[in-house]
């Protein structure tokens, strides 16, 4: 099973950012640390109203809408 979940590290423990279901207790999981740019690159942190999922969705669809552009026809 692979989730995805937002985590803050603070006090030496990764803490969940939402509610985390259908987990039981003291469950041994393998983390994959990937740090969020600061730098307003994700739609999510823009807008603050999507899920980080639907964030990279419409970003990736935006991104290669732009690859469909002749830059020549600017």
């Amino acid at each position: 099973m692979v989730r995805l979940f937002r985590a803050i590290y603070e006090n030496g423990v990764f803490r969940p950012l939402d509610i985390v279901r259908n987990l039981p207790d003291r469950l041994a999981v393998n983390l994959r640390v990937e740090a969020e740019s600061s730098d307003g690159g994700c739609l999510s942190d823009f807008a603050g109203r999507w899920s980080r999922d639907d964030a990279e969705e419409i970003e990736a669809l935006i991104d290669s809408e732009f690859e469909k552009v002749d830059p020549r026809e600017w």
